[in-house]
């Protein structure tokens, strides 16, 4: 779990850096064009075996099981925002399949997990199994209709 928790830090510091080099003035080394530019490196496939997929079982058993001490609690924290930028990914470039079912489904898990990630920065139990449940239904229906082609 902790290489895959690397690998996404890893993924989104490189999306963050492409960010702030397009914010960089106009004269700065680079071309414009080549700073501002996101590089999606991973599959669609390589984000949901490595982030997405080891994420969201993290937040479904923190969801039937709460955590029972603080490093928990902040290690599900970390798992659900890691969730929840992996469905921004899943946004970018050529990853979206298209732009209206996928993006939404896309921006859903986003959401999902951002209320996990609140719901485990509160330390509340019961808002954390809800939002697990809610990511659960927005995988599943997702799952239904792009992993069915």
């Amino acid at each position: 779990m902790r290489g895959s928790i690397a690998l996404a830090l890893a993924i989104l510091v490189g999306v963050s850096a492409a960010g702030a080099q397009a914010q960089k003035p106009a004269g700065s080394a680079r071309p414009a064009a080549a700073a501002s530019a996101v590089k999606p490196i991973a599959t669609v496939e390589e984000i949901m075996k490595t982030m997405t997929i080891p994420f969201s079982n993290a937040v479904f058993e923190a969801g039937g099981e709460p955590p029972k001490d603080d490093k928990s609690w902040d290690a599900v924290r970390g798992q659900a925002v890691a969730l929840a930028e992996s469905g921004n990914l899943l946004m970018l470039g050529a990853r979206a399949k298209d732009r209206a079912a996928w993006m939404k489904f896309s921006r859903a898990q986003v959401d999902a997990a951002e209320a996990a990630a609140k719901a485990a920065a509160a330390k509340n139990a019961d808002q954390l199994s809800a939002a697990s449940d809610v990511l659960y239904e927005t995988c599943s229906d997702c799952h239904k209709v792009y992993m069915a082609q």
